[in-house]
């Protein structure tokens, strides 16, 4: 239910972006639509001609040489074109944002039962600082996402997915053997800046490999991470802080972290269309400056959204209110 508001957002926020490349005279990717499903076999793109090399080989160089002569744009039936993928391969790409996009919210709520230990072990006292080691993570959700998301638009999304979990793995795993208090809340805080970062662009990843009719499957799956990773968590923490001690909590999560990227690397290869173009010498369509502006205009955005749009204010009003309630419900409560 939490995510619901999550992909609303992203397909609204997604046609706001189409419709501001329609009106500054650059029209969005055109993607060939196929008569079957494009995760389970080719389109109408890939279907030979006569006389046509059907060989991956072959084509590509051709396609390659039709750019080279100032030729059409065969983007729509370049095989390299993400939403032409095979379907194991889209699956494959999909499989890892979702799993990125588990082990972040899993890690968000995964101390919870490990509380009163930490506050022995650190001597803390006062139950706000130690409800802040928890919630300084979703704190973080918020502000990581003005930062990774300029750094999609500019260089894609899987380089960005991918050094963001070796930043949340590492804090994460710094976590374990955090000398104090407050350095195991700055640890806590630059791992959420880097658990941000599915849950910021891992849908957009999503987008890029399916077509919109196809993409409901793939988006339920990405969507369980954020709906399971905060119920399973505070399950599994209660077992190993009981068993093993809060710091194994930490290790565990940095164990997956480590698994998924050593996975994921191979797996989830660069998806976003306008970068791709760039790459292999298409046109670019992108209205994306340099860093600098995008960094600019992103950090202006959310404000100019929530001021101007009463559809984004009404869903983070209620996101807050929601987050506001379930974090609190975390916390381990003494009976006496």
């Amino acid at each position: 239910m939490l995510t619901l508001p999550f992909n609303y957002l992203f397909l609204y926020l997604e046609s706001l972006t189409m419709s501001e490349e329609k009106v500054g005279g650059a029209a969005p990717a055109r993607y060939e639509e196929s008569e079957g499903s494009h995760t389970l076999g080719e389109g109408k793109a890939n279907t030979p001609r006569v006389g046509e090399d059907v060989s991956s080989e072959g084509k590509v160089p051709q396609i390659a040489k039709d750019m080279e002569k100032g030729g059409e744009d065969n983007w729509d039936e370049d095989p390299r074109n993400p939403r032409l993928w095979p379907g194991y391969r889209k699956w494959g790409a999909a499989a890892i944002v979702s799993i990125y996009t588990l082990i972040s919210p899993l890690a968000s709520s995964m101390i919870a039962p490990g509380l009163p230990e930490i506050a022995r072990s650190f001597g803390i006292t006062n139950s706000t600082v130690a409800a802040l080691t928890l919630s300084v993570f979703i704190l973080a959700y918020a502000i990581g996402p003005l930062f990774i998301t300029p750094l999609s638009e500019v260089y894609g999304r899987s380089w960005p997915l991918h050094i963001s979990n070796i930043f949340f793995l590492i804090f994460n795993l710094a976590c374990a053997w955090a000398p104090n208090t407050a350095s195991l809340i700055v640890f806590r805080f630059f791992a959420g800046i880097g658990g941000s970062a599915p849950l910021t662009i891992g849908a957009g990843s999503i987008a890029d490999l399916f077509h919109e009719r196809d993409r409901a499957v793939a988006m339920s799956l990405f969507s369980l991470g954020p709906l399971m990773g905060p119920i399973i968590g505070p399950i599994a923490g209660g077992f190993i802080t009981q068993d093993v001690g809060y710091q194994w909590v930490f290790k565990i999560i940095s164990i997956a972290a480590g698994t998924a990227t050593i996975f994921g690397i191979p797996l989830l290869q660069e998806t976003y269309a306008p970068v791709l173009r760039r790459k292999y010498g298409y046109k670019d369509i992108s209205s994306s400056g340099s860093l600098s502006e995008v960094l600019s205009e992103n950090l202006r955005r959310p404000i100019q959204l929530l001021t101007r749009s009463m559809i984004c204010f009404s869903l983070s009003l209620y996101m807050a209110i929601i987050y506001g309630i379930l974090i609190p419900l975390f916390l381990p409560y003494q009976f006496d």
